[in-house]
């Protein structure tokens, strides 16, 4: 078994300074980082494996121990998501009450990340910021690295087709659910619009969407991209340009691959002229919960959010208790929910 003291001499240190640096302890001596990052690297080297079981229940002195739990988002306009996440996590620590007792409490804290770059976050892959993570909304290049790395830390992924524990909804099927409406309606022009910062999610309900319109016969629709982070605000500008008479005949109908791209389309269908769902149909997706108080209401496609990270909180804490084995990953229903957004075409 690897000691810290075979660490401390691969990297030529101190003991003390080994136990910080692994522990992630505060300490009152500044340690360089180069310092920080010849211990890791020593510590990989040499194999050396902490006490899970008891690091990841960490006792403060006077007998009492907490588990701190940790919630990974981008830097982005998915504020509606994370909010719905977060609070299911809480009421679900909260349900959970009894069972914990023993640890004396839970903390829940909040991590941000720049998408694309999620390998900057510290507590992935060295010892030890959080106890376990909860991470959403990836993109493709976090995707990889999710994929390549040995966590130091239990880690759940939200939504996603992965080799770690997860939970996750069909989105193909989701894309395949918004379109079918649209189509048995009577739509033959269906448009998308899909965000830029294209994630695993995303890019399967556009799949979905194409596949739907290919199986029953019908041309590809026309697309366009919501560019930036502000999803409402990219979505206006790509519907104002999917509607405007200079691209031909408009789409009778759109599937907005979220709802904050549909509330932006509705918004520039209005902004024309246009009537909802009279003269354009939307349909969303996720079913945030403005969905059902736009005018007219937005049909979208349900995603079980709140019951998903409740889930996702009691496998984390099932794993980082030891008391089941990775990966756990389990998939959720989706369900269409029919609004006043969409209807047949008139022309």
């Amino acid at each position: 078994m690897v000691r810290l003291v075979d660490i401390a001499k691969r990297a030529n240190t101190s003991i003390t300074t080994v136990s910080i640096v692994l522990g992630n302890r505060p300490n009152t001596v500044a340690i360089s980082e180069g310092t920080r990052q010849a211990v890791l690297a020593a510590a990989r080297e040499l194999g050396y494996a902490p006490d899970m079981a008891a690091r990841r229940l960490r006792g403060n002195g006077g007998g009492a121990r907490a588990i701190v739990l940790a919630i990974a988002h981008p830097i982005d306009g998915r504020l509606s998501l994370i909010s719905r996440i977060v609070g299911s996590v809480q009421r679900q620590l909260h349900a959970l009450r009894e069972d914990l007792v023993g640890i004396g409490v839970v903390q829940l804290i909040v991590e941000t990340y720049e998408l694309g770059k999620l390998h900057h976050l510290r507590g992935l892959s060295e010892p030890f910021w959080f106890n376990g993570l909860l991470v959403t909304n990836t993109a493709p290049e976090d995707d990889a690295y999710l994929e390549a790395l040995t966590p130091s830390v239990p880690i759940v992924l939200f939504q996603r087709d992965t080799r770690h524990s997860a939970v996750n909804t069909d989105s193909e099927l989701v894309g395949r659910l918004a379109t079918q409406h649209l189509i048995d309606l009577g739509h033959r022009r269906i448009g998308l619009i899909a965000p830029d910062a294209g994630s695993q999610a995303q890019a399967l309900r556009i799949r979905g969407f194409r596949e739907t319109l290919r199986r029953v016969g019908l041309p590809p629709g026309p697309e366009a991209v919501a560019q930036g982070a502000d999803w409402a605000d990219g979505a206006y500008v790509a519907a104002q340009h999917l509607l405007s008479p200079a691209q031909g005949a408009r789409p009778t109908a759109l599937f907005a691959s979220n709802d904050l791209l549909a509330i932006g389309a509705m918004r520039a269908i209005r902004d024309w002229g246009l009537r909802v769902p009279e003269d354009v149909a939307i349909v969303g997706c996720d079913d945030a919960e403005f969905a059902a108080y736009q005018e007219p209401p937005l049909t979208t496609v349900h995603l079980p959010i709140e019951e998903m990270a409740a889930r996702a909180t009691t496998i984390l804490l099932d794993l980082i208790r030891q008391r089941a084995t990775p990966p756990i990953q389990e998939t959720f229903p989706a369900h269409l929910v029919v609004r006043r957004s969409s209807g047949p075409p008139t022309e």
